[in-house]
């Protein structure tokens, strides 16, 4: 074998092993909140949670919240990092207030009709435990996101600069 073509068949495998990673990454960041499989949450759960953190963050001119995976991050934050006790006492929550848009005759996957809940529900302070404790995972997975942290927050990692080898007398 020549040199050249040892070299070749390196840089090949090398590109080959790099790109594989990045493109796997890609594709599977390019799901969609309906082709999302919870985690933890059942499909009609996340999809109530989906519409609340779509109530919390809307798009505007910025990003929303489900944009930003927002219900994806909860989902993955509460299956790994919440004790059994806190994902029960979540769960029952979340039980009673769907259960209670349901006996509101609140349809689920209608939007508009969630978002009228919401506001009546927020006005009255039901179920505000459940809401809080939502709004703020969906507050932290937004703002930590990388998107928003760079482009709308301006967030950078290191403040201030350093001029090195500069003249003292300037």
């Amino acid at each position: 074998m020549k040199r050249r073509d040892l070299l070749k068949t390196g840089v090949y495998g090398l590109a080959g092993v790099t790109l594989s990673s990045t493109l796997i990454s890609t594709f599977q960041s390019c799901h969609s909140v309906n082709e999302y499989n919870p985690v933890y949450f059942s499909n009609t759960e996340f999809s109530f949670i989906s519409n609340m953190v779509d109530f919390f963050i809307p798009k505007t001119e910025t990003p929303g919240a489900v944009d930003m995976k927002v219900p994806q991050f909860i989902d993955i934050i509460i299956s790994e990092t919440y004790n059994i006790d806190s994902k029960n006492n979540l769960s029952n929550k979340l039980e009673l207030l769907i259960e209670d848009f349901k006996s509101k005759n609140v349809d689920l996957s209608d939007y508009n009709s969630l978002k009228s809940k919401f506001v009546s529900d927020f006005n009255n302070k039901t179920h505000h435990e459940i809401y809080n404790q939502i709004r703020d995972l969906t507050v932290w997975g937004f703002k930590t996101s990388k998107e928003i942290a760079l482009n709308v927050l301006n967030y950078n990692p290191i403040p201030g600069y350093q001029l090195g080898c500069i003249d003292i007398n300037k």
